[in-house]
């Protein structure tokens, strides 16, 4: 009986070695490729924002915004003429000369 048991197939050890082995083989592969999708979105994201940042300054959007217009509250360009004012404002020498004005 002893003999029928060792001729079966492989034992338990490597049934639970293979399965770990391809479980960790598996997660990797998952781990590769969600690195690859959101290193792929946040450089769109990365593009698109450097892009609609840069049209601000050199005017190329030519939107004009109204604070009373929902939308062009929601415009990326408002908000980085917000933060930069704000950022300005902050300044201990810009503060001395927005009190003169």
């Amino acid at each position: 009986m002893a003999m029928m048991e060792g001729q079966g197939g492989p034992s338990p050890g490597q049934t639970c070695v293979l399965i770990l082995i391809f479980t960790v083989l598996l997660q990797s592969l998952c781990v590769a490729v969600t690195y690859l999708y959101f290193t792929n979105e946040l450089k769109q994201m990365q593009d698109k924002y450097s892009k609609s940042g840069i049209a601000c300054f050199l005017k190329e959007d030519g939107s004009s915004w109204d604070p009373s217009d929902e939308e062009s509250m929601n415009s990326p360009c408002w908000e980085v003429k917000w933060q930069l004012r704000q950022l300005v404002r902050k300044t201990p020498r810009m503060k001395r000369l927005w009190a003169a004005k």
